[in-house]
This record gives structure tokens, C-alpha cells and sequence, in this order.
């Protein structure tokens, strides 16, 4: 990072002027942020394969842009971040070895890992706004160039059935496979869904693309970028995107405007009541998804309604396990023991509350919310980012750890100080 200092211009005059540093990323920082971001976007499914556990770029660019930041000086640590997270690891900690779930120290460990980084931050100064908008400008670009390959690749694999295209992962060496359970091919309505190729699923594709229309709508209101993002959220097919989008927007930025959050949300539902009865064809791909709520094996019902069974189930374990939950890494392993005959997933509500407890749920949460509404991103996308990561499998994932951590490195700005020079 590098700095450059405003000079006046004419001191005799009594001019006011603001003599306080710019702060921009040099050529090393710029790097990072592009390698950081093009992890997040283009190699997140590449990893070296330690047993079960993947050493993948977007971990690997996590610990390098933390270790730059705090190397470079301009770091600033959270002590109340870092508090919260050692009462949320000593807890977990003091959890294992009493708990009757089998249980894993290294998804404990990896937890640690995405979390720690959190607790440190660009120092709070005046005039870090290109720093700001050179991350968003980095991300808006790569998720621009994901939302091209994933309307090249609804084109390509369902009109010229090159099923190479469908995925990333299936051309890759076995060797450099990211390992993991995760869904890689779903079909909606008879037309395999577009994940941009690189990333995991077309959920993938409609977040990051909800968040580039989000960024780039605060930011430079470029219309054919917005259309482009747009264009690739809708064909997704996935309501992962559109869902955080409306949250981003609808949700209250303070507490003076929940009547009118209340108000505008009913407009919303009526619309969409009317939309839903007009029964349009196109419309109709996300409507009857409606369904799956109900249906065991849909996607909705193992995000939503398969883990809230699994939560009950270990609430009904008693006190110790509603507050300290069965342990770190319980969760997948009690769903392959319980032998359900169907999917579930682990949203990170479930997957908190299940392994961590309500208390664990409150301490990491804390954490996320602290780091989100005391940067300089606006309220929106803090909204869209924080309802993301609560409702989806995001808490273990570099990729998404990376990507708030990275868009919230700029802390929230304070007026800009100017000194008046006597002639």
C-alpha cells in the first residue's frame, strides 16, 4: 500500500485544505486482490487434497492477503472480534470430548481459520476510498466475466449438448479435484442450470452475481454491466441470488424504516401472489420449486426443512447440547449414521446451532455482524452478504470467507478532516 499526501496550493490565502494522506494499493496489493479474487471465482474447485480435507487456492489466498495486510503495517486488530472468537473456540473446545456425536478437531481448526482473519482490518483512516473501489472494481469485473461464461454455457450444454461444458470439475486431473459433498448438476424445468463452468453449482453463479449487480449499482450504475449480471442471475435458475438480492434491498437500513420495510414487503408478496396466479411459463421455473418445501430430495427441503429435523432431533438431547451443540463437524456425520433415506443439507443456521449450539450460533454471528456493519460497504450489501451466509452452506467455504472478508477490509469512513491555513 502507498500513500500520497495532498499539498496546498496557495497558503496565503487562507485556504482550506486537507493535507491527510490518500492511501491507494500498490502494485504488490493490486496483485493480491486479483489473485485473491480470481480464486474465489475461477479456482475454488482446484486443490491439493490433504485425506478428505482440500488445500484450495481460495485458502491459500485467504492466508496470503491476511499475512500481507498485517505485514504491511496498516493493519488494525478487533479486540472485541478476537474475544468472541476465543469464547466461541474455548466452548467448542470444552464441547468434544463430552459430547456422544462423532465429532472432528480439524473442521474445529478450520472454523478458527476462516474466523480469525476477521479480527483484523485496515487501520481506520480518512481517504481509503480507492482502496474500496478498487476491490469492487476487481470483483464487479470477474463476476462480469463469469456471468459471459455462464450464458455462453446455458447455450452450449443445453442447445449443443456439450456436456464437457457442464462443469469445471469434470475435466480437471483426480489429483487437483477439490474434495467435498456438494450438488454439481441439477435441472430445472428439462434445461441443465449454469454454473459458470468454474464455480460449484448455479447457486454459486446467482450469489455472485447478485452481489456484482448489488456492488456495482452503489458504485458506478453501469447499465450494460447491470444488464450483463442480470442477464446471468436469471439464467441460473437458481433463486439463491434473487432471494439475498431482495434482502439486500428490501431489508431496513435502520430501525425507523422497519413500517416502511413492512409496508414494502406486502406489496412485494402481492405482486408476486398475482405473477404466481397468472401462470406464466418462464415465471413458472421458480414457482413450482414452491413445492419442493414439502418433497424429501429437493433442493428446498434439504436446505430448509431436513435440517431443522436434525435440530430438533438434538434439541430433544436436552440443555447442555440446545447451548453447546454435539460438537464441531457432528452435523454430516450424525446425518450418515441416522441413515435418513434423504438430503441434507447444512445451511450455516443449522450447521452453527447443531455443532456449535445457540451460544456458539450468537458468538460466530457476532463476529460476521460486527466485521459487516463496520465497513464501509453500504447497508445493502451488508444485508445481502450477512442473509447469505446465515441461510446458505457458506461458513466452512474459503471462498465466501475470503469474499466478505476482502470487500469488508475497508472500515467505515469518518468526515474528512481539513485544516484551515492562517495567511
Amino acid at each position: 500500500m502507498t500513500s500520497t499526501t495532498t499539498t496546498p496550493n496557495d497558503r496565503a490565502t487562507g485556504q482550506i485544505v486537507d493535507e491527510q494522506p490518500t492511501f491507494e494499493f500498490n502494485s504488490t496489493g493490486k496483485a493480491v486482490v486479483w489473485f485473491s479474487i480470481i480464486s474465489i471465482l475461477f479456482l475454488t474447485q482446484i486443490a491439493y487434497n490433504v485425506g478428505e480435507f482440500p488445500v484450495s487456492f481460495d485458502l491459500i489466498s485467504y492466508a496470503l492477503f491476511t499475512a500481507y495486510l498485517v505485514m504491511s503495517g496498516y493493519a488494525a486488530p478487533s479486540v472485541l472480534s478476537i474475544l468472541l472468537l476465543v469464547c466461541a473456540i474455548g466452548l467448542a473446545a470444552f464441547r468434544i470430548p463430552f459430547s456422544d456425536s462423532p465429532t472432528s478437531w480439524s473442521s474445529l481448526l478450520l472454523l478458527c481459520a476462516l474466523c480469525a482473519p476477521f479480527s483484523f482490518r485496515l487501520a481506520k483512516r480518512p481517504h481509503l476510498e480507492p482502496v474500496a473501489d478498487y476491490i469492487v472494481g476487481v470483483y464487479v469485473a470477474a463476476a462480469s466475466v463469469i456471468a459471459v461464461v455462464g450464458l455462453a454455457q446455458l447455450v452450449l450444454v443445453n442447445a449443443a449438448n456439450l456436456s464437457s461444458l457442464t462443469n469445471i470439475y469434470f475435466v480437471l486431473p483426480e489429483g487437483i479435484r477439490g474434495a467435498g459433498a456438494y450438488t454439481r448438476l441439477r435441472e430445472g424445468g428439462g434445461i441443465v442450470k449454469p454454473n459458470g463452468f468454474f464455480l460449484r453449482e448455479s447457486a454459486d453463479l446467482s450469489f455472485v452475481t447478485a452481489l456484482g449487480i448489488l456492488l456495482e449499482y452503489r458504485s458506478r450504475r453501469r447499465l450494460r454491466t447491470l444488464a450483463l449480471l442480470a442477464a446471468a442471475l436469471l439464467a441460473s435458475l437458481s433463486g439463491s441470488g434473487l432471494v439475498v438480492l431482495a434482502a439486500g434491498l428490501l431489508l431496513p437500513k435502520s430501525v425507523s424504516r422497519i413500517p416502511a420495510f413492512v409496508a414494502i414487503s406486502a406489496g412485494v408478496l402481492l405482486i408476486l401472489l398475482l405473477l404466481y396466479s397468472l401462470n406464466i411459463p418462464f415465471l413458472n421455473l421458480w414457482f413450482d420449486r414452491l413445492s419442493e418445501f414439502g418433497t424429501p430430495n429437493t433442493s428446498a427441503y434439504a436446505r430448509f426443512q431436513a435440517p431443522m429435523e436434525m435440530l430438533e432431533r438434538s434439541f430433544d438431547k436436552g440443555i447442555l447440547t440446545t447451548w453447546l451443540g454435539n460438537g464441531a463437524g457432528s452435523l454430516p456425520r450424525d446425518v450418515g449414521t441416522a441413515r435418513l433415506g434423504y438430503e441434507v443439507a447444512d445451511p450455516t443456521w443449522a450447521k452453527l446451532i447443531y455443532e456449535y449450539g445457540i451460544a456458539g450460533f450468537v458468538l460466530i454471528s457476532a463476529i460476521l455482524v460486527l466485521r459487516l456493519y463496520s465497513s464501509s460497504v453500504p447497508v445493502e450489501v451488508c444485508h445481502l452478504l450477512l442473509c447469505g451466509w446465515i441461510g446458505f452452506s457458506l461458513v466452512l467455504k474459503p471462498g465466501y470467507a475470503l469474499m466478505i472478508w476482502l470487500i469488508t477490509l475497508v472500515p467505515a469512513m469518518y468526515d474528512r478532516q481539513t485544516v484551515k491555513i492562517q495567511s
